[in-house]
């Protein structure tokens, strides 16, 4: 059995009550999370120590290509 099979069967042996909790919670937790721009945000300005033209050569400083000029 899969493990989506094996979920859908524990859901539909759950009381209405224990499947409108289990709801709940989900989008609770679906909510909850900050958006990935917000976390992106926070990363801005954290790297230290890169070289100046990162910006430009970055596929040289990751994989080794040819620097541009």
């Amino acid at each position: 059995m899969s493990t989506v099979a094996e979920i859908e069967s524990a859901i539909e042996k759950l009381s209405p009550e224990q499947r409108k909790e289990l709801c709940e919670r989900l989008l609770a937790g679906a909510t909850a999370q900050k958006p990935i721009l917000e976390k992106l945000r926070s990363l801005a300005g954290k790297a230290r120590n890169l070289p100046a033209d990162l910006a430009v050569n970055h596929d040289h400083y990751l994989h080794g290509a040819a620097k541009r000029t």
